[in-house]
């Protein structure tokens, strides 16, 4: 009996090592709250690199790239980054205190474009309208501040609900908007520390990105006023500055105008130079004052720019769509919020152009086992090697119906070319599976990645993670921290760094957590069996 057990534990730590074997390919680094213990931190940006660097080749460190991340303490429900509530033409009539409830507002949108179930969608609106917007509604509008790196670097720190959407070498340089002391002045765009300037009756702005060329730079974003049609709704557009200063162009809708309560919108969220030609990328207004995923070609001298929208969704499929990035090599990623519900819920699909000059006849949609059909998807970012990252839905059930409820989801990067540096083996994964070291005491399990917002081309990442102290119960993707104990989880920001030297046979991935079957009559242990596989597949 003695010799059986030898050979079995001999066996067990060869199949250990094997396990071992498979290190991570990211090193994950959070950010906890600065001020308020209590709050949550997102990570939001990412330094970019310089030309040619490289950290799967030359090794880094968690301090060679900055993280931008945010510390809030309540949820914002109408987002500071949205120019209307949900992205949606009829948001502000929703939201309008005109004798209905606000929260019954929130509760509709719920209803009508999430479906979760009734107990779902209170729990929804509780969290978005009362633990959320209703505290910027009652004052509360010290919610947001960001930082670059660590806590002795505040962008703005007098200012209130401070948000960065880009930043290059630091805060001195970052873009984003803050509060500008009333509704009527929400968002006031910056870029480092200049106010960007509005145009005539326009109160409130938003900056996302500029071009850095040294020569005619400019920075996109977007301005809104208050409509003709209802005080209480807002119209917006997206603008073009020069970084030089002065009022920004204002780039025209694609047929929509002001009717009733639905709002036409307008907004561009990043910029790249293609070739010899400049590109902003976001959302255009349509005939219908419908959001829809748009590209601008931009006259950087005269800040001219003309609209293309992809007419796939110009469409009443579709409640919304926005590109959120392109690079140098005019790929562009987005994102289309379905009006009917797909496989179970309203998704959010995902999507991207390899070609500016022509998205609608170089559109393609995200394959790929994580990216299925119905998923809710967010696009991140995209870098110049043509690598993505966002977060993409990892559970399938309904959530649509009267047992519908809210998936989990992950963060994610895919790679949409050959230009890729990452070791992906040509496919895309969870971040969590490539944080995986295998070992359940290792610091990379103490997080699960549910959102990744920006990658630079060294390939570092910014995101947002569930954080566990001392590490989650088990390695797999869904494993409860502390046996599933109520506040052991928090939310941070975390920084992914690329392991030097990791390749695609280092990855290991988490799984989900296997459903216990019940057997009856005499029992074996699962370990045990696995080991006997393996001990048979060695004699043959």
């Amino acid at each position: 009996m003695s010799k059986t057990i030898f050979k079995l534990s001999s066996v067990t730590l060869a199949l250990m090592g094997s396990f071992a074997a498979n290190a991570a390919i990211y090193q994950v680094y959070d950010y906890q709250p600065v001020v308020n213990a209590n709050a949550k931190t997102y990570g939001v940006a990412i330094q970019p690199a310089a030309l040619g660097a490289n950290c799967w080749s030359t090794g880094c460190g968690q301090t060679d790239y900055d993280i931008a991340f945010e510390e809030k303490l309540y949820n914002e429900g109408f987002e500071y980054r949205d120019e209307a509530p949900f992205r949606y033409n009829l948001g502000y009539d929703l939201i309008d205190n005109d004798g209905t409830s606000i929260y019954d507002g929130f509760k509709s949108y719920c209803n009508s474009f999430l479906g979760y179930n009734d107990a779902g969608c209170s729990r929804w609106a509780d969290e978005q309208y009362n633990q959320g917007y209703a505290q910027e509604l009652n004052g509360n509008v010290d919610d947001s501040s960001t930082y670059i790196e660590n806590s002795s670097v505040q962008v703005h720190p007098t200012e209130n609900n401070v948000i960065v959407n880009n930043f290059t070498t630091s805060n001195a340089d970052a873009i984003g908007t803050y509060y500008g002391g009333s509704l009527l002045e929400r968002t006031i765009a910056f870029s480092g520390a200049t106010l960007l300037a509005n145009p005539n009756t326009y109160k409130q702005s938003k900056a996302w990105a500029k071009t850095s060329t040294g020569t005619n730079d400019i920075i996109v974003g977007s301005v809104s006023k208050q409509s003709a049609e209802n005080t209480n709704d807002y119209i917006s557009s997206a603008a073009i500055w020069s970084t030089g200063g002065g009022a920004p162009a204002v780039i025209l809708w694609d047929g929509a105008a002001e009717e009733n309560r639905r709002t036409p919108q307008g907004s561009a969220r990043d910029v790249a130079i293609v070739g010899s030609k400049t590109y902003a990328v976001g959302y255009n207004s349509d005939s219908e004052e419908r959001p829809v995923a748009s590209v601008f070609d931009v006259n950087r001298a005269t800040l001219a720019a003309t609209s293309s929208i992809i007419s796939r969704y110009s469409s009443t499929s579709y409640l919304n769509s926005l590109l959120t990035s392109i690079n140098n090599n005019g790929y562009a990623i987005g994102e289309a919020k379905y009006a009917t519900a797909i496989n179970g819920a309203y998704a959010n699909s995902l999507f991207y152009i390899t070609n500016p000059a022509d998205p609608n006849g170089s559109f393609n949609e995200f394959s790929g086992t994580i990216f299925f059909s119905g998923a809710n998807g967010k696009a991140g970012a995209i870098n110049n090697n043509d690598e993505v990252v966002g977060a993409i839905d990892y559970q399938t059930h309904d959530e649509v119906g009267g047992d519908g409820k809210q998936r989990g989801q992950r963060g994610f990067i895919a790679p949409l070319s050959s230009q890729t540096k990452a070791p992906l083996n040509g496919r895309a994964w969870y971040l969590d599976d490539l944080a995986n070291d295998g070992n359940a005491n290792s610091a990379n399990n103490q997080y699960r990645i549910i959102d990744a917002t920006d990658i630079n081309d060294a390939g570092v990442i910014s995101g947002t993670a569930y954080y566990c102290a001392g590490g989650y119960d088990t390695t797999y993707l869904d494993s409860k921290c502390n046996g599933g104990t109520q506040g052991s989880e928090k939310i941070v920001a975390v920084k992914l760094v690329p392991i030097q030297g990791a390749t695609s046979s280092n990855i290991q991935e988490r799984g989900v957590t296997p459903v216990a079957v019940e057997r009856k009559g005499g029992s074996i242990n699962w370990f045990v069996l696995l080991l006997m596989g393996l001990l048979g597949f060695r004699r043959k």
